[in-house]
């Protein structure tokens, strides 16, 4: 009932999470993003207490491991939804690069067609984007009028974005409708007829709810930051409730139960090991040193990659299956704006519709493609994702989010693949410390930033100390934390407590550890909180690592 409730209200996730809706009982629902308003937001309050409510109401005793997982899961996140109705105005659900306004192409652009029910909903849902962004409209100006809007360069960022996506001169070369075209050619349970009068309908909707929806984003926040209220140019420490909210996003971002100073002094401690390392490596040797500092670059297509370190990973993770997916490529218009690379996660009871998209920006390709694949897929994002569907978990397992898991045990995987890319081991062990300390680098900005209260100037004489003293560089950093507050933590936190956990058990095991295994434990508990991690790996999942 949970798992049904979750998606009845959001059509756009509800399609993505599962191809066979019917099977759910989900397919007669009625197309809609849902609400976004203040009001919803202080509901959820009340919504949360009573599913914690419902929870406490089960005899724990009584249910299976994989049921009690679930409940553990549950009533922790539950938990921690609690404290957001006090803080939501701190909140931001538009930013240049994991913002809605630059999500929502990716999913209409990948919105399957299996049948013609599946083009109606989609067709409803572009008809209702002007209405939903009305309502986030709305919520910009509560928050500007709150004195909690975003910052005059994130605001210009969104701005600038949004003019770029409905910049066209020929509708039918936007890209909602040449994506949309391609996959109604493809449609063969269509005549040429209706699929003609598909490709109008998309046009029409594009020209008259996708296009004025974004102009109405521009013309809002454009007129905010006309009056003033790009007030803040700096983190959450300066807005009302600004560290309380710091502190709730890195409790749910990270799944970390430790405190955000608690975290600081790990990752300084991180940072200080990684630098010493480092450069203790690099002074082996001067042809080692010139290795380091050489652009890395490859021949070898993705595909190619993803054999590659498949093949070299087998022994450290439990690869065994083969793993079906798409590589695609980021359009033009949304190049400047996206990550390098991203992982597009399957439906739930289609697990093995994997789409890769690498974005092949000018910026995009300084990025070392061999470690960036390694996060995204094999053995990262899309071999965790295909690992804990192989597990069989409670459908509501899917949709409970915990950054750090996920992105942490990505970006632990990352590191350990310059392992797999390079013969030299101490070449591939300096060029993962300078990427942990690096991120960790940013970490230590992010907490400063938004907890601490550093201004651009406190910003660069930190960064001044680690002999980081480009301009430009340094604005760039504190741009990104500001208008993507803890999203760093999620990575580096997430990344060091599945070094505590591993550790922890190499301690707990000695010679019976087995690194293999021990992922094998840990992707099969599934997104979590890392308290309840630890509590299942070292009691029943503990048995699979001996």
């Amino acid at each position: 009932m949970l798992f049904k409730n979750q998606l009845s209200g959001d059509s756009l996730s509800l399609h993505f999470y599962l191809l066979h809706p019917e099977k759910a009982g989900l397919d007669n629902t009625t197309p809609t993003f849902g609400t976004f308003s203040y009001d919803n937001f202080l509901s959820g309050q009340t919504y949360y207490i009573n599913e914690i409510n419902k929870l406490k109401s089960f005899d724990y005793g009584q249910l299976s491991a994989k049921q009690q997982i679930t409940y553990d899961t549950l009533i922790e996140y539950f938990k921690d939804q609690l404290d957001f109705a006090d803080l939501c105005l701190c909140s931001e659900n538009l930013s240049p690069t994991t913002g809605l306004q630059a999500q929502l192409p990716i999913l209409f652009a990948e919105y399957r067609f299996t049948n013609q029910k599946d083009i109606e909903n989609y067709l409803s849902l572009l008809s209702q984007i002007k209405d939903y962004f009305a309502q986030i409209c709305e919520f910009q100006k509560l928050k500007a009028d709150k004195n909690s809007f975003i910052s005059d360069f994130c605001c210009e960022g969104i701005i600038n974005q949004c003019r770029e996506f409905i910049n066209i001169k020929d509708i039918n070369e936007h890209l909602l409708c040449t994506t949309f075209k391609s996959r109604i050619e493809q449609a063969d349970f269509l005549n040429s007829e209706e699929k003609a009068g598909y490709i109008q309908k998309n046009v029409d909707a594009v020209q008259n709810s996708v296009i004025p929806a974004y102009q109405l984003l521009i013309d809002t926040l454009s007129d905010l930051k006309k009056k003033g209220f790009c007030k803040n140019s700096n983190g959450l420490y300066y807005l009302k409730n600004g560290k309380n909210y710091y502190e709730y996003l890195t409790k749910t971002y990270t799944g970390s139960s430790r405190s955000v100073l608690e975290l600081k002094s790990d990752i300084q401690n991180n940072l200080v090991d990684d630098m010493r390392t480092m450069y203790s490596i690099l002074n082996i040797s001067p042809e080692l040193e010139e290795q380091f500092y050489k652009e890395t670059q490859t021949n070898m297509s993705p595909e190619e990659i993803l054999s590659s370190i498949k093949d070299k990973a087998a022994g450290d993770f439990p690869i065994s299956s083969k793993i079906n997916y798409k590589i695609k490529y980021v359009d033009k218009s949304l190049e400047n704006y996206l990550s390098p690379a991203f992982y597009l996660s399957p439906p739930i009871d289609a697990p093995d519709n994997n789409t890769i998209y690498i974005n092949n920006s000018s910026n995009s390709k300084k990025q070392n493609l061999y470690a960036t694949l390694a996060h995204e897929g094999i053995p990262g994002h899309m071999f965790q994702a295909h690992s804990f569907s192989e597990t069989d978990p409670l459908p509501i397992r899917h949709l409970i989010n915990y950054g750090g898991y996920t992105e942490g045990w990505a970006t632990y995987v990352e590191f350990m693949s310059y392992n797999y890319q390079y013969d030299n081991k101490q070449l591939a062990e300096a060029l993962a410390r300078s990427s942990s300390y690096s991120l960790a680098l940013y970490s230590l900005c992010d907490i400063g930033i938004n907890y601490e209260g550093w201004t651009l100037k406190d910003t660069k004489k930190f960064l001044a100390n680690y002999n980081l003293n480009d301009e430009n560089v340094c604005e760039s950093i504190f741009q990104a934390v500001v208008e993507e507050p803890a999203n760093y933590l999620q990575y580096y936190v997430g990344y060091m407590e599945i070094c505590r956990l591993k550790e922890k058990m190499q301690q707990k095991l000695g010679s019976k550890f087995n690194l293999k295994k021990f992922h094998q434990a840990f992707l099969s508990l599934g997104p979590t909180s890392f308290s309840v991690a630890e509590k299942w790996l070292f009691s029943e999942y503990a048995k699979v690592c001996e």
